[in-house]
């Protein structure tokens, strides 16, 4: 049969292949519309025996107004044309719908309590969905723009740009790239996207949606941690922020929670009574589920003057526990410097100031180092506050050490003979590569989603490594390979053997004094409950009852935690969650074990968050934006939330006045 089919369809093309020949030779040229119809002609009697390669024509099918007694109408949507719509549910049906027994089963399965009713009451429904319908294509397009609008502003927000920027620098450049991409008409329509004193709407009209999201989850009873830091703007006036993390859907939330404009001559007490309204009075939430409160270790917030975080802990029921930042402390415990070594940092200090405190001299050294072809070309300020500034302006001034020295010979300042003392120049090595170290112990402890585990083993890390390198440098044959600028620096230069006992005598007293300092500010007898809770970090290392006996647990707990070493199911999702994601999955299955770990990792161990915030309200209120009411544009900045245009959409353009 295959060979029959085969063969009937070879002589179908040299027939085909001879009717194209004649008529040409027969005209002189080709005919078109002889060739065309050849073509249908053979290919239609080519394809009568193909029968498997034949498609069905499917014709569409027509509306009948008798449809309506069945509560369907014709679609006006564009695009949607010859299908049924239900007057009742707006649902629109396929064409292949449009038959009486399909739209009567719709009717029955969907609107049972609508069969009886007369033809009508279908005929009103039809109107209300005919002005519907109008309704909404006219107003297709200020929707858009509405959209577009709300976009514009979500992007200047999150970028901290000043809102002028959407009408002199974007909806510009968008009609510039759209008339020369497409036309003129179509450029049109983007002039229907507001100017910036809408842009200034919009972000408020975000910020109140992006507040009333977090809230609401808030609101819900959920666990939560706070973190909280003051300061001051550039128009002097003290700001409190606060972060908040919270248990959310499968892992920690964290997120911006309120920004206070607070009066300079507040107490703490007055601080106190600020965020108590805001917390409790505006927001509804209750002081009972928070679980913890971290803040730095300054006066007005823990003195014992001021007594907030004491306010807190009361409001709480003592519910919550108090953390002084990580890195705070950290900072703290590295400003602890010998008196030799201090005077090597406040000379390379004066040496910055120098050259960064005249204009003239900072653009002579930029000249003569981009002359000179060096990588940087411009020295760093020395600011206390700032947790890194030890480590970057001595990294600088050591870099630049040589070309330093030359500039200021030229200047004929006195500064140029400190650089000419090689003992001097030994200790700012041995500084630049202790306060690198320092910097990097710092980076560490910052960001986002960090639990506590991790900063006390970094700490109990580096104050071993501070053990490790005072018996180095006590052995006989002191090593100095922790300290590679240093090391460099004296296998270059020839170092007096009696100098450099010297200089190692005060490097030890150094290490010997950080170790102390940091002993201090982390002492060991606050991470007791951290040891006695050890297999929140790693429950699967607890598989002999014999180990689980000794974590004074309960009974219950103990079952639990028996039964979650023993499942390997779970230890791959230990492996692949975070820590914190990890207990929350696992909260059905074992419910004390997970309790007990979420509030263990909930409260915050630093208020980097909170420093971050502090940089984005400097980069937003500016000299020229010094009284602006930044809260609102803060907050669209550091949401964790995502804004439901949806919603946003659906409220007016413009506020009602």
């Amino acid at each position: 049969m295959d060979h029959f089919v085969f063969k009937r369809k070879r002589i179908n093309e040299v027939k085909y292949a001879e009717a194209c020949s004649s008529s040409t030779v027969g005209s002189g040229s080709v005919n078109s519309d002889s060739i065309e119809k050849n073509i249908d002609s053979n290919l239609q009697t080519s394809t009568l025996f193909e029968p498997h390669f034949k498609k069905k024509k499917v014709s569409a099918r027509r509306y009948n107004e008798d449809y309506l007694k069945y509560g369907f109408i014709k679609c006006e949507k564009p695009f949607e044309k010859d299908r049924p719509q239900c007057v009742i549910c707006n649902n629109i049906l396929a064409n292949e719908s449009l038959k009486p027994s399909k739209l009567k089963r719709h009717l029955e399965t969907q609107h049972a309590e609508l069969i009886d009713k007369p033809l009508e009451y279908f005929q009103r429904k039809k109107k209300d969905v005919k002005l519907s319908t109008q309704f909404l294509s006219s107003t297709t397009v200020s929707e858009k723009a509405l959209l577009s609008s709300y976009l514009v502003a979500y992007r200047v927000a999150k970028e901290k740009m000043a809102h002028t920027a959407a009408e002199k620098i974007i909806l510009p450049a968008c009609l510039d790239m759209v008339r020369t991409i497409f036309d003129d008409k179509s450029a049109d329509k983007l002039k229907t996207i507001p100017s910036d004193n809408t842009i200034s709407l919009r972000i408020c009209t975000i910020a109140e949606h992006l507040e009333t999201m977090l809230i609401t989850r808030l609101q819900s009873g959920v666990d939560f941690a706070i973190q909280l830091d003051e300061s001051t703007d550039i128009g002097s006036c003290m700001t409190l922020l606060v972060y908040v993390r919270y248990v959310w859907q499968d892992d920690f939330m964290e997120d911006f929670l309120c920004c206070l404009n607070l009066t300079s001559h507040l107490s703490g007490l007055n601080i106190f009574t600020e965020l108590e309204k805001c917390i409790v009075g505006q927001y509804k939430l209750n002081w009972k589920n928070c679980k913890g409160i971290t803040s730095d270790g300054t006066a007005n917030i823990t003195g014992k003057h001021s007594r907030v975080v004491k306010k807190l802990l009361e409001v709480t029921n003592n519910g919550a526990v108090w953390n002084h930042c990580f890195i705070h402390r950290e900072a703290l415990a590295s400003r602890e410097i010998p008196q030799n070594l201090m005077e090597v940092l406040k000379n390379a200090v004066k040496v910055v100031n120098f050259i960064k405190g005249s204009s003239l001299n900072s653009r002579l050294l930029e000249i003569f180092c981009s002359e000179i072809g060096t990588n940087h070309a411009h020295l760093l300020y020395h600011t206390k506050v700032r947790w890194l500034s030890h480590g970057k302006i001595l990294s600088r001034v050591y870099e630049f050490r040589n070309e330093i020295h030359i500039f200021l010979i030229e200047k004929k300042s006195h500064l140029a003979s400190i650089f000419e003392d090689d003992i001097w120049v030994t200790k700012l090595a041995y500084l630049t590569d202790i306060f690198g170290i320092l910097n990097e112990l710092s980076l560490k402890l910052q960001g986002k989603s960090s639990d506590i585990f991790e900063h006390v083993e970094r700490i109990q890390g580096f104050r071993k490594t501070l053990l490790l390198w005072e018996a180095r440098l006590k052995s006989n044959h002191p090593s100095y390979y922790m300290f590679p600028r240093f090391l460099q620096h004296i296998e270059e230069n020839i170092i007096n053997e009696n100098i450099l006992k010297e200089i190692k005598l005060e490097i030890l007293l150094h290490l010997t004094s950080l170790s102390q300092t940091f002993n201090h500010f982390f002492p060991e007898e606050k991470f007791e409950t951290l040891r006695g809770n050890c297999w929140v970090k790693d429950p699967f290392a607890f598989r002999n009852p014999e180990s689980i006996v000794e974590l004074n647990l309960v009974p219950e707990e103990e079952n639990e935690l028996l039964q979650l070493s023993s499942s390997y199911t779970l230890k791959n999702d230990y492996e692949t969650l975070s820590l914190s994601a990890f207990w929350i999955k696992i909260k059905e299955d074992f419910p004390l074990l997970s309790r007990k770990s979420v509030l263990l990792l909930l409260p915050f161990t630093t208020t980097s968050l909170c420093e971050l915030g502090f940089s984005v309200l400097t980069k937003l209120k500016t000299k020229e934006r010094n009284g602006l009411n930044g809260t609102a544009d803060m907050r669209v900045a550091l949401s964790s939330c995502v804004p439901d245009w949806n919603e946003l959409i659906n409220r007016q353009a413009h506020p009602s006045h």
